[in-house]
């Protein structure tokens, strides 16, 4: 800032006044540059303007000083109770076994603690063991500091001092109390949220499950009774053996088929051998004496016969054989069904297990997941009420209204026309 004197100013303006032959811009700059010469104030200048208003400034200062200071002496006494609470993360990952794995959300950080703590839900829970009857009242007497943990770190723990403000000591640990038990009530609904959706979808799931298994045993015993598969096999053993005793037979009469054959051939032979029809001695009977053609016709007979015998014994094997095969093709169908029911009966039973084991570990889960959220401190009644700082506050609004009042001054001298402040200064520098 210039330091040139108002008068020195003038007499520089007189000295470049414009001549009469001079032009018209350069009469313009001269004027100009004498009026900006005016409007310039040396420190000399401001130094009396503060002290001529000194004596205002002052008395504003002390003023406002001693309202403060009066105003924050008589004010009532204000009792702070303080609680602590903590969130620490704890080691609640686990494997059941199932192939399923929990990971439920273990910390919370300081904006949703905050967020948590002044929710209405809270809030209304200690308004009733305070003063104030409204809820934006009360929020103006709650306060939250955090002690410990970071933003930027959540895998950190989370301290947070809840302080309560109240004219009654008491009335300030009760709410303290009141609201570290809501907030720490709130925190663990959120870590457990996650966890109570998945215990209500593993309920539902067990009873769909159990209802499952039910109706797959009701089918599988069901029809077992109506196929009754041990009655089939016990039917296919029975025809097994009929077919056994069938095939002995059968081998019975194809060998004495074979025998009265042969024999039939050597009567044959003989016949020819001797010429025509004579009398033969029985190979069984040797006292009895036969014709050939008798004896080859008794055996034709009995060869008749055992063909018959034989054909019958066959059809007899060709029933037993369709009987069979209709009956293992039925017994293969009910066995493929009872396997079917049973994989399913087995699946829906190894479900109803998987889910059985999920219950209670979700439970103990849950648990543990809330045992990191608590309370560190509890709130005890204030002995003492909190420092006013009444002096404190009004030296330092005695510096600040000084401070206003001085630029205050220097505006209102500053927006003044320069006619009406121009007496008083030289009036001041002549003093």
């Amino acid at each position: 800032m210039a330091t040139v004197n108002t008068d020195d100013a003038a007499e520089r303006a007189a000295g470049e006044a414009p001549s009469p032959a001079a032009s018209e811009p350069e009469r313009r700059r001269v004027v100009a540059g004498a009026q900006a010469a005016g409007d310039e104030v040396s420190l000399r200048e401001l130094y009396l303007i503060l002290r001529r208003r000194s004596p205002w400034i002052a008395l504003m200062a002390v003023l406002v000083g001693l309202a403060a200071y009066v105003y924050l002496s008589s004010r009532p006494a204000t009792f702070v109770a303080e609680a602590t609470t903590i969130v620490a993360p704890p080691p609640i990952e686990a494997d059941l076994g199932t192939g399923v794995r929990f990971r439920p959300e273990a910390t919370v950080p300081f904006d949703t603690y905050v967020t948590l703590a002044f929710s209405r839900g809270v809030l209304e829970q200690v308004l009733p063991f305070h003063e104030r009857s409204d809820i934006n009242q009360l929020e103006q007497a709650l306060e939250l500091e955090r002690i410990a943990g970071s933003a930027t770190q959540p895998n950190r723990f989370l301290a947070v001092a809840h302080q309560v403000r109240s004219r009654d000591p008491e009335v300030a640990a009760a709410s303290a109390e009141a609201w570290v038990a809501a907030t720490v009530e709130h925190v663990r609904a959120l870590l457990l949220e996650n966890l109570d959706a998945v215990e209500l979808i593993t309920g539902d799931a067990l009873t769909i499950a159990r209802e499952r298994l039910r109706s797959s045993e009701s089918a599988l015993e069901r029809y077992r009774a109506e196929a009754e598969p041990d009655a089939l096999r016990a039917r296919l053993a029975a025809l097994d053996e009929a077919w056994a005793l069938l095939e002995l037979d059968a081998l019975a009469s194809s060998a004495a088929l074979a025998a009265r054959e042969a024999e039939r051939e050597a009567l044959l032979v003989q016949r020819d051998l001797l010429g025509g029809d004579v009398g033969v001695v029985l190979a069984e009977a040797p006292e009895v004496v036969v014709a050939l053609d008798g004896a080859i016709a008794s055996l034709e007979g009995r060869l008749a016969a055992l063909r018959a015998e034989t054909e019958r014994v066959r059809e007899l094997q060709q029933g037993v054989r369709v009987q069979r095969a209709a009956i293992a093709a039925e017994l293969s169908e009910a066995t493929v069904r009872i396997t079917e029911l049973e994989r399913g009966a087995r699946e829906a039973r190894q479900s109803v297990d998987t889910l059985a084991a999920i219950d209670p570990n979700v439970a103990y889960i849950a648990q543990v997941a809330s045992s990191g959220v608590g309370v560190l401190s509890e709130a005890s009644v204030p002995s003492a009420a909190e420092p006013r700082r009444a002096a404190l506050v009004a030296v330092l609004a005695v510096v600040v209204t000084a401070f206003a009042g001085a630029v205050m001054a220097l505006l209102a001298e500053a927006v003044r026309a320069p006619d009406d402040r121009g007496a008083p200064r030289h009036a001041e520098a002549k003093g």
